[in-house]
This record gives structure tokens, C-alpha cells and sequence, in this order.
């Protein structure tokens, strides 16, 4: 039986204002960071690569990061250490980016590329525990309304970035203050409560096979796993590269191509929020589904479309799908593995969206190397119908029973 007591407006502000500064970063990462490596270098690989929100460390971290934070005793809670310490070590190595741009020619792309992958990467670490707070702390009827909220304050952060005329470094600035200001107003003002018992053996590799173990149990778990991974297979073919498709489309320039990419933000920004309610009233599964139809349509139209009107439109539809994912994305997986664990499973997910957009990136990069940009839909379009197939195969109202067994399965190893 859930306990939890409402969660009130203010707690889901604070909560939330965070992701205002985190999806400053993660529009760094898909709109600008393309275009400016681009005077660099043409490679399609390492241009998707850094342009990614993901990398294959993440299989390792995440999953790690997030047993930790489900064990870690501190008097700050369990999720907030994570904050506290990366977020500001991931700004720092932000800053650090003009810096780079300065160097020798010798050594510029290769110090990019480093400052880039460690600053997505410590991010990271911090993120899936920033998540994971959130069904700390919200009962299971009001989380699709939570993450709409959490997703439209992300979603205006990346528009106020997209769409602010300033060169590449001011963006860095500004990103980094807005990160630092919203994360410590998470920590001060969002309290946590207190973790659900659990034994700790202090062998970190066995309580992270003893996840892994669960799948077996959780079986609803693993079927969202696969649909999240797909679904982050067909949406991180196409991110990256979307500026840039743009402008291999229509010949615009960079300022249009980014701004072309504010059309998708602001269709996400305005059905985010009923997609939330939807999510808490039809269930996350038929809104999930909903999302994957509409984003695979505008794959589907991404391949035959020309002008920037045309695109206006297929980027509205997907806007309008990105917005039902991201209300019910991340409250699917919350009904399907026990509170307990929500760190481990979030990190999980992570794990498996940094093993799918690498690889996609690679194999997209070669399409895109030998062809052109619209071989990122191709990508996306199948992606997309595996992860409808998953979906389709996914009962969460067998979950709760699941979780029960799951519960005795730790009980009886003694994790």
C-alpha cells in the first residue's frame, strides 16, 4: 500500500527547477555542440558522439551509481550527495570548454572531445539519483503530473537556450550559473525521506548482480527496459544529428537550423502537461504508445520532406510524441520495480540508453558518411516499431505481484 502523502505545489517547483538548468545542458548537447565541433571536423561519428547525452561508460556507471544511491546513509539523504558533488564538478569541466578552444590546432579536437565526454559524463552520475528522488518522494497517482511538470521546466530551459542570441561561450555561461543555482535550490528546499530498510553487504558488484538477478523476477521491469532502450535507439539516432539534417535539407544557416530545433521544444513544452494528466489517469502504457506512433509518423515524414515549412510540421508532430514520452516515460518504470530499488533500475535505464545511442551513432555516423542526413530516420523508424513491439508485450498490472516476489528474492539473499 503507497503511504506517501500528496505532494504539494511547492515541493514539485522546487523539486523540478532543477531540470530548468539540466535541460540548458542537454539543448547544449544536441544543438550547439554539433554545429560548433563541425568547424573542426566533418566526421558524422564523432560529431553524433559528442553531440549525444550518452556514452558507453554509462553501461558501468550508471547501474552503480544508482545501487549506491539506494544504500547511501548520509545526513543529507541519499540523493542529494550526488548533486552536491558532481553537478559542480560537471560545470567546471563545462567552463573549461573555451578554454580548450584555445589550444594548439595539434590539440584542440582531441581536448574538446575529452572536456566534452567528461563533462556529460559526471552529469550524468548526478542525473539518475536527481531522478530517482523523484518517486522518493511522490505517490505512484500523481507521478505523471510530477514528471510533466519536472519535463515542462526542462523544456523551457532548453528553449531560453536555443533561442537567446548569444555566441557559444555566453550559452556555456549561462548554462553553468543556471545549473549550480537550481541544483542547490533542490538541496535545500526538497527534503528527503527517510530510505525504505534494506540490508547492505558492502560488496557493491553483488548487490549490482543481485539487480541484474531481479530482471528474472520483474518481468514487466525487463520489458520496459527493452522498450526504453529502443525507444533511446530511435530518438538518439535523431537528436544529435537534427541541426545538422536541417541544414543539409534547406542550406540554412546554423542560427535557423537551431532554432527550426525550438519548434519540437515548444510542441513538447505545450502538450507536456496534459500528457501528464493523461498519464495518471489512462495509465503511462497507452500514453507511452500514443507517443511512439506519433514520433515514428514524423520519422516517417522526415524522409521525404524538403523545405523548412515541411520540416516545421514533421517537427510539431514529433514534438507532440516527445511530450507523451516524457510524461510517462520514467513513471512506467517506477510501476514496475519495488521503491527500494528505484535507484538501481533508474540507473539501469540509463545504462541501457548509453548502450544504444553510442552504437546508433556509430552505425548512423556510417550512413550519414556514405549517404545523407536522412538516413537518421531509417534509423529512428526501426527503433521505434521494436520498441511498439515491447510495449505491446508489457501487462504492468502484473507488476505489483512481481514486486512482491522480487521483495521475498531480497529478503531470502540476504541483499
Amino acid at each position: 500500500m503507497n503511504t506517501q502523502r500528496k505532494l504539494p505545489l511547492s515541493t514539485i517547483l522546487w523539486y523540478s527547477s532543477a531540470n530548468l538548468g539540466y535541460g540548458m545542458f542537454f539543448a547544449f548537447n544536441n544543438a550547439v555542440i554539433g554545429p560548433f565541433l563541425k568547424k573542426y571536423t566533418a566526421n558524422a561519428i564523432l560529431l553524433g558522439l559528442m553531440s549525444s547525452s550518452h556514452s558507453f561508460e554509462g553501461i558501468i556507471i550508471q547501474p552503480v551509481t544508482g545501487a549506491l544511491s539506494d544504500r547511501l546513509k548520509t545526513s543529507l539523504g541519499r540523493r542529494r550527495p550526488y548533486l552536491i558533488v558532481f553537478i559542480p564538478l560537471s560545470v567546471l569541466f563545462l567552463l573549461l570548454m573555451p578554454a580548450a578552444e584555445h589550444l594548439t590546432h595539434a590539440w584542440r579536437l582531441a581536448a574538446l572531445i575529452a572536456d566534452i565526454f567528461l563533462f556529460t559524463m559526471l552529469f550524468n552520475i548526478a542525473f539518475d539519483p536527481y531522478q530517482a528522488l523523484m518517486p522518493d518522494i511522490t505517490p505512484e497517482n500523481q507521478r505523471g503530473n510530477v514528471t510533466a511538470i519536472w519535463a515542462f521546466l526542462g523544456l523551457i530551459g532548453q528553449a531560453a537556450l536555443l533561442l537567446l542570441p548569444l555566441k557559444t561561450d555566453a550559452k556555456i555561461y549561462l548554462t553553468a550559473v543556471v545549473m549550480i543555482i537550481t541544483t542547490a535550490a533542490v538541496c535545500l528546499a526538497v527534503h528527503e525521506p527517510p530510505p525504505p530498510e534494506m540490508q547492505q553487504t558492502h560488496r557493491l558488484l553483488q548487490e549490482c548482480r543481485e539487480g541484474l538477478r531481479g530482471l528474472n523476477v520483474l518481468i514487466q521491469a525487463k520489458n520496459g527496459l527493452w522498450v526504453f532502450f529502443f525507444s533511446g535507439v530511435a530518438i538518439g539516432s535523431v537528436l544529435p544529428y537534427l541541426t545538422l539534417y536541417i541544414e543539409s535539407v534547406t542550406h540554412c544557416s546554423h542560427t535557423t537550423a537551431e532554432h527550426m530545433f525550438f519548434v519540437i521544444v515548444a510542441f513538447t513544452a505545450l502538450f507536456v502537461l496534459p500528457a501528464g494528466r493523461l498519464t495518471d489517469r489512462l495509465g503511462a502504457q497507452r500514453v507511452l504508445a500514443a507517443g511512439l506512433y506519433l514520433v515514428l509518423l514524423a520519422s516517417l515524414a522526415g524522409l521525404i520532406v524538403h523545405t523548412l515549412q515541411q520540416i516545421e510540421v514533421v517537427l510539431a508532430v514529433a514534438g507532440l510524441g516527445n511530450a507523451a514520452l516524457s510524461a510517462a516515460t520514467y513513471p512506467m518504470l517506477t510501476l514496475l520495480v519495488p521503491q527500494e530499488e528505484q535507484g538501481f533500475y533508474s540507473g539501469l535505464q540509463t545504462a541501457a540508453a548509453s548502450l544504444a545511442q553510442p552504437a546508433t551513432l556509430v552505425v548512423t555516423g556510417m550512413l550519414i558518411n556514405h549517404g545523407s542526413y536522412r538516413y537518421i530516420f531509417v534509423v529512428c523508424a526501426a527503433g521505434l516499431a521494436a520498441a511498439l513491439v515491447f510495449l505491446g508485450r508489457l501487462k504492468p498490472e502484473r507488476a505489483p505481484d512481481e514486486i512482491e516476489a522480487r521483495r521475498f528474492q531480497l529478503r531470502e539473499s540476504g541483499v
